[in-house]
């Protein structure tokens, strides 16, 4: 067999298999518990399932434009302004992160022993920076509107 890897964005919300049952008017079956813990799922395309939470929760992570996973949905778009858009999105979350690390390095709070010399962080967060430039500048050069990536 062939290996897959699906990105979809979904709606869920927490719903015990009884409450599932009972929300599509169905008999839960004897051999099924009630209180199975788990999730009523909506797709885009209105079809709704429920999934027992810890398959639930191995398959999805809330989204939070933020958090690098969240660029995944733009990542797959057959639209290059997202896919750019992905990009951009993924360059500054990472940027943040490692502006923090560099911050708390200089104020002495850093919980770990960098492996790399400092210079080496310093030439990687100006790459980074001159990166943000020229994608900025291509977006506006392209007319691709920018989400901020807060």
């Amino acid at each position: 067999m062939k290996q897959f890897i699906g990105t979809k964005m979904i709606e869920a919300k927490p719903m015990n298999r009884g409450d599932y049952n009972k929300y599509r008017g169905w008999t839960i079956p004897k051999d099924e518990n009630p209180a199975d813990e788990g999730y009523l799922v909506k797709y885009s395309d209105g079809y709704e399932s429920w999934s027992p939470k810890k398959q639930f929760e191995e398959a999805y992570r809330e989204y939070d434009s933020t958090k690098l996973a969240s660029t995944s949905i733009l990542m797959n778009s057959d639209d290059y302004k997202e896919r750019f858009k992905a990009e951009y999105n993924q360059l500054v979350i990472r940027y943040k992160g490692l502006k923090a690390m560099l911050d708390k390095w200089n104020n002495g709070t850093l919980q770990f022993k960098p492996t790399c010399s400092r210079s080496t962080y310093n030439m990687q967060i100006k790459a980074m920076t001159d990166y943000i430039v020229v994608l900025e500048a291509r977006a506006v050069m392209e007319g691709i509107q920018l989400d901020i990536v807060k």
